[in-house]
């Protein structure tokens, strides 16, 4: 009985010991202090992304003011963010009366105009995280703007599908866990498209396909892409043959200025264009008569909507498709370009496009602009 009695003793002392070892969150008096909270309150309020040359980069947890430094970014901003008026700064002088009619919450969140390529800007507009091509800012600025508590976050692959595929993960990544999953979704429709295209040209005998040339119309001047563009990629993928695919021109580039004596040499069978101007320019030269695009009459202009279609663009997804119909009309017969631009816009950009608006996008761009 004596033996018993201890062993209580010794059991009810041990527990008593461990429950003054416990906080006692109910009454308060053991809660743990605010310096021992600090790390956990830290981490709820930022995360980390990384770029696109894998560096970390600390930014708050909840982004709501963001701003891309590049205009092609600003209109993946809207596709990621489905239009959610997250835009505080942006590169003002690429953002369009067009562009703040499909995306009206955009005059709303930059209402004071920012612009994002400048340090100033940002600052003043409250944006919490700037992102865009690396060499946008300098080493310097990129520290001012850490220092007023702007994190940048630098996507500098912009060259290629796959580097586009990857910028608008990174996009979605620094806005959230929904833009996150919409941005996958706007890269499988990318892909899907390419690879529809690709499907559709698959086969064709080398010889029989159709020699196609990228034309840039300024100042009274022609310029062209080589295999270093992203247009490169959806011309191949269409099954074209870029006829200035290793075309340097006097100097390596993305836009070369080329001569009529030259075009005149290639012989394209189709000529797209920057612009309206520009491809009524091709069909009226004396010098270009002779090319097989401009007797046949297949001088095309590349659509142009919020941004132009064969540029670093979220709308470059659909020009793989329109090449298809121009290249090989026989093989896309089932596409509807009219209902492509429909779904993009309807579903992408949360806008309702009227008919006329899409015959539009469809006749591209009016302007002498060489837009890149």
């Amino acid at each position: 009985m004596k033996t018993t009695r201890n062993l209580l003793f010794i059991a009810v002392s041990l527990m008593g010991m461990f429950m003054l070892a416990l906080p006692v969150y109910a009454t308060g008096k053991r809660d743990a202090s605010a310096s021992e909270r600090a790390p956990s309150a830290v981490e709820s309020a930022f995360r980390i992304v990384r770029d696109s040359d894998g560096n970390e980069v600390e930014i708050p947890r909840e982004v709501s003011r963001a701003g891309p430094v590049i205009g092609a970014f600003a209109q993946m901003t809207q596709v990621v963010s489905a239009g959610g008026g997250k835009i505080s700064a942006a590169a003002t002088q690429n953002i369009s009366a067009y562009f703040k009619k499909v995306f009206p919450d955009y005059s709303v969140s930059n209402s004071g105009n920012f612009n994002a390529t400048s340090v100033e800007d940002l600052i003043a507009s409250g944006t919490q995280v700037a992102y865009g091509p690396g060499t946008i800012f300098s080493a310097e600025q990129k520290e001012q703007l850490k220092k007023a508590g702007v994190a940048f976050v630098a996507i500098n692959n912009i060259a290629d599908v796959a580097g586009l595929c990857e910028s608008f993960r990174i996009i979605g990544t620094i806005l959230g866990e929904k833009e996150a999953r919409r941005a996958d979704e706007f890269v499988a429709y990318y892909q899907g498209n390419m690879k529809t295209a690709r499907d559709r040209s698959a086969g064709i005998d080398p010889a029989q396909k159709v020699r196609f040339l990228s034309l840039f119309y300024s100042a009274n001047a022609y310029a062209t892409t080589n295999s270093r563009d992203i247009s490169h990629e959806y011309i191949e993928a269409a099954g074209g043959i870029n006829v200035a695919k290793d075309y340097l021109g006097a100097a390596a580039g993305n836009s070369l200025t080329v001569d009529a004596e030259q075009i005149v040499q290639w012989d394209p069978q189709v000529i797209m264009l920057n612009s309206r101007r520009g491809a009524q320019a091709v069909l009226d030269d004396p010098a270009l008569q002779a090319v097989s695009a401009v007797k046949n009459r297949k001088v095309y202009v590349c659509p142009y909507g919020i941004y132009l279609w064969s540029v670093r663009s979220g709308e470059g997804a659909m020009l793989p498709l329109w090449l298809g119909t121009k290249l090989y009309p026989d093989r896309f017969a089932d596409v509807d370009m009219k209902e492509v631009v429909k779904h993009f816009f309807n579903y992408f950009y949360n806008y309702d496009i009227p008919a006329s608006e899409i015959d539009t996008v469809l006749a591209g761009d009016a302007s002498t602009a060489m837009t890149r």
